[in-house]
């Protein structure tokens, strides 16, 4: 089994993307150009700890006219007939690094497609991919002030915390709390998702959790598992992921309107039916100063704010087949 197919790289936007919904097949000529040496992936989607599911990972690079194959050998269509759901992800050279003399090359992600069911599609015609690279403005990403509110609303999943805060740094969220004499610290570490689900832009994982419970661990122990608290951690972070998704999707959406001139019910239709948004990379940018002031030497002092700004890409088709 063979499969074909071509990248692009969007150049107009807009136009692109108007003349793409009236027509995927051929979409306005100069608003798009081949994209050479891109590392395409072709992945199952589904795969389960002990081997119950196959999984399939395969790569190859587009050639210098963007056009790019895959030969799926007799094993691996079995494994795909098995697990028949599968994605595409989209990487681009960025840099590379050296590690005990290798050059190690650094990629990142520019698009990705929804799952879909191999088995049913028919290759025969060439797949074409699209990515559209955005530049989001500093005052258009996550701020500190939504992270209060999802930290605030989280604080719900700890029941013996009474006070909890987080601040935005780079490449991670920290986050502190305190309650019936307890001392907690940890940190949410921050990542860009590559999975087929199209609603996940960011990733959040658990780091450096400090927990300081009051008196002998032998006595504490008793009253609060600390294993308990670490649930109730990753349960939390759990619910500010999925609502910092859904706000960075509106705030996508509304930067697109503003930048395009089309309705924001325009946008989030496309971006809902037609287009993917895949983030390549996290950029935390100083955007505001505050002041506190220290309560034992009654000093004033200036923290940074940060915000957490996304490198992005608009990606087409969202659907394979």
């Amino acid at each position: 089994m063979k499969i074909n197919g071509t990248i692009f790289e969007v150049t107009n936007l807009p136009q692109f993307a108007a003349s793409y919904i009236l027509n995927p097949d051929s979409p306005k000529s100069g608003t798009f150009k081949s994209a050479a040496n891109i590392r395409v992936h072709l992945a199952s989607n589904i795969s389960f700890p002990g081997g119950f599911f196959p999984s399939l990972s395969l790569d190859t690079n587009s050639a210098s006219d963007g056009k790019f194959s895959f030969n799926i050998s007799a094993a691996q269509l079995a494994t795909l007939k098995i697990n028949k759901l599968a994605y595409f992800v989209a990487y681009r050279k960025v840099g590379s690094v050296s590690i005990l003399g290798n050059e190690i090359p650094i990629f990142e992600p520019i698009y990705r497609s929804g799952t879909f069911d191999i088995t049913k599609i028919s290759f025969g015609k060439a797949i074409k991919l699209f990515f559209a690279p955005q530049n989001v403005p500093n005052d258009s990403g996550v701020t500190q002030a939504q992270v209060d509110a999802q930290v605030k609303a989280a604080k719900k999943d700890f029941k013996d915390i009474e006070k909890l805060s987080a601040s935005i740094q780079t490449g991670k969220v920290s986050v502190s709390g305190n309650g019936r004499g307890a001392e907690i610290k940890f940190a949410i570490d921050m990542g860009c998702s590559t999975s087929s689900d199209l609603n996940r832009f960011i990733t959040g994982k658990l780091k450096d959790l400090d927990i300081d419970l009051p008196g002998p661990d032998f006595i504490t122990g008793i009253c609060v598992s600390k294993d308990d608290i670490e649930k109730q951690i990753e349960k939390a972070i759990s619910g500010i992921m999925k609502e910092s998704n859904k706000t960075i999707l509106d705030t996508i959406v509304n930067e697109l309107a503003a930048q395009t001139g089309q309705s924001k019910s325009v946008v989030k239709s496309l971006m809902e039916n037609t287009a993917t948004i895949t983030f390549s990379k996290l950029n935390y940018p100083v955007v505001d100063h505050k002041t506190i002031t220290l309560p034992i030497v009654n000093k004033s002092i200036k923290i940074d704010v940060r915000a957490v700004v996304p490198k992005l890409s608009i990606g087409f088709p969202r659907k394979i087949g």
